[in-house]
């Protein structure tokens, strides 16, 4: 096999080997590989020469898989496509056993005097989350630790240092998608704050509601700062919300890694000739 269009070949080739090298040997190969695997960064998958490899779009951002030009896909969306797609959380492929260690940690050491902070980089076309920061700055004034309304003298090197020193912190998504979680409530947690999330709205799925705080829309907004006061001016209050547990279902990640490698053994387990979907 082979990938490309991938934020990291390298991690990728890693994570397929370890998923199953106890089934498959598997040998990449650059020139007419068996199987491609690809993401959205780029479009090397569409190129002459793969067009007879079966393509596995791993997809990673908050984009729906197509399916006439992927022979299967793993991804976020909400979607059934017979033996062809896999739901997987964009937040589970961080580490949660770490979140859960440092987490340990911060309840040992809870004292935090800072209020709230945020790490964002492109903001200007997303006016619900410009509304939020503005109505919270109301009330205490809200760190901005990256290029978009940078108020800590320049953009942080380090978001999750940065992060670690607030009670609270800007977890909002770029934009809003079912099912699609991304890095940046898991930069909150490991960080020791408690998220204030906007985007997916069935993340409850997985993640617990009553360990961060969730921002539905814009009607919810004022409710929620209330809240959000209510928690930084109640030490009990806060310290419950840090004891919460981060998942609804603690095994969830192993339950979703087994589904996957057996997807994905699903595809390779087959003669090339059976596992294709899609015919140019």
């Amino acid at each position: 096999m082979y990938s490309v269009d991938l934020f990291n070949r390298t991690f990728h080739e890693i994570w397929i080997k370890d998923k199953l090298k106890d089934k498959f040997k598997i040998k990449f190969k650059k020139h007419n590989p068996d199987y491609l695997i690809y993401n959205i960064f780029g479009d090397e998958h569409l190129k002459e020469k793969y067009k007879n490899a079966i393509k596995i779009a791993i997809l990673t951002e908050n984009r729906i898989p197509d399916l006439s030009e992927a022979d299967y896909a793993i991804g976020h969306a909400h979607i059934n496509y017979l033996d062809r797609f896999f739901k997987f959380p964009v937040f589970l492929w961080c580490n949660i056993k770490k979140i859960k260690k440092l987490r340990e940690k911060i309840l040992n050491n809870p004292k935090r005097t800072k209020f709230c902070a945020a790490v964002i980089s492109h903001g200007g076309n997303d006016k619900f989350r410009t509304i939020f920061i503005n109505e919270l700055n109301k009330y205490k004034t809200i760190d901005m630790g990256g290029t978009f309304l940078n108020n800590v003298n320049g953009p942080v090197k380090d978001k999750i240092k940065f992060l670690s020193s607030y009670k609270f912190s800007i977890a909002m998504e770029n934009s809003e998608g079912d099912g699609y979680v991304s890095e940046k409530i898991y930069d909150s947690f490991i960080a020791g704050t408690i998220p204030i999330y906007y985007g997916d709205y069935t993340v409850d799925e997985y993640i617990n509601p009553k360990s961060f705080i969730l921002i539905k829309n814009e009607k919810n907004v004022k409710d929620k700062i209330e809240y959000i006061k209510d928690i930084d001016n109640n030490i009990e209050k806060y310290m419950n919300i840090l004891k919460e547990n981060i998942l609804i279902n603690e095994s969830i990640v192993e339950i979703i890694e087994k589904e996957e490698k057996e997807f994905l053994c699903h595809i390779f387990g087959q003669e090339k000739e059976k596992a294709k979907r899609i015919f140019n």
